[in-house]
């Protein structure tokens, strides 16, 4: 097999890997790869396809995966949006909280709900705060002050 076409074949798989694991890593040394392919078609010898393969896949580690990894870290979010975020939220019982059942209504959906640290039932129609998320239960204590 000629020299051309195995740097081609190793700069595919390794693009092609890239794309699966998404290190910047992969990438940049299989287009190091295929610049050597490039430098192998042009019929220059194993040390120009060598010196094309390091120079490129240096240069892009270097250079170009650093932005490229910063501008794709700040493209995420950092707020909340699972469960937690209703913790301090107001909801209403419209099921008798207890420590074995009851259910309240936040934002037009209907949660379990149990009583926090061990308080007292909650009634029905009772406005209240949720303290704390348990997996899909709310843990709730009465916010009404009188």
């Amino acid at each position: 097999m000629d020299a051309d076409l195995l740097w081609f074949i190793a700069g595919v798989v390794l693009v092609l890997v890239e794309i699966f694991t998404l290190t910047l890593v992969l990438g940049m040394v299989g287009v190091g790869a295929l610049a050597a392919a490039a430098v192998a078609f042009a019929g220059l010898g194993a040390a120009a396809q060598l010196i094309a393969f390091a120079t490129t896949s240096t240069a892009l580690l270097v250079f170009v995966r650093p932005p490229v990894k910063k501008a794709l870290d700040r493209g995420g979010t950092t707020e909340r949006t699972d469960a937690r975020v209703l913790t301090g939220a107001s909801a209403l019982v419209v099921e008798r909280v207890s420590e074995d059942s009851g259910r309240v209504r936040i934002n037009g959906e209907l949660w379990r709900a149990r009583p926090y640290a061990g308080n007292a039932p909650i009634e029905s129609g009772s406005p209240v705060s949720i303290a704390a998320v348990e997996g899909a239960t709310l843990l709730v204590y009465s916010s009404d002050l009188s």
